[in-house]
């Protein structure tokens, strides 16, 4: 999984890595290495965990099988993120549709401190190729 996510150019910039990818749990970090995230507040800016729980639910979704397209996806801040500090991403689906999935994210930091949580609707597209299957390659 951590080479499917690699193929979105944004999670290659953003660095994020698949910790775990199972259908109960799919997890994703980040490393939040200086302040180049951080806001005027000193903290680090609410969209690097709006983009890493897009990124961590899709995976999730991939997972499941199905490839898809954010339909819509809602964020409740709970805790400011720091610099200096990894960021877990841990995404789960509460609905598995034929066209429409639901999923679930929580984020902690390193000190385990509830962070953020985070809910996305997606349109399922059709079945999830994982690179190397059916003789798909990126050359």
């Amino acid at each position: 999984m951590e080479r499917e996510i690699h193929k979105n150019p944004f999670d290659t910039f953003m660095d994020f890595h698949v910790e775990k990818a199972e259908p109960e749990s799919t997890i994703l970090t980040f490393e939040n290495k200086g302040s180049k995230w951080d806001n005027p507040n000193g903290t680090m800016y609410g969209g690097v965990l709006y983009s890493m729980a897009d990124s961590a639910m899709e995976a999730a979704c991939a997972v499941c099988g199905k490839a898809v397209l954010t339909l819509d996806l809602g964020m409740n801040y709970l805790r400011p993120a720091f610099a200096n500090t990894v960021i877990r991403a841990e995404a789960r689906i509460i609905h598995n549709g034929r066209t429409t999935m639901v999923a679930l994210c929580d984020f902690y930091d390193n000190d385990q401190r509830y962070l953020a949580h985070g809910k996305g609707t997606f349109f399922v597209t059709g079945a999830y190729v994982f690179e190397g299957e059916r003789g798909h390659t990126d050359e």
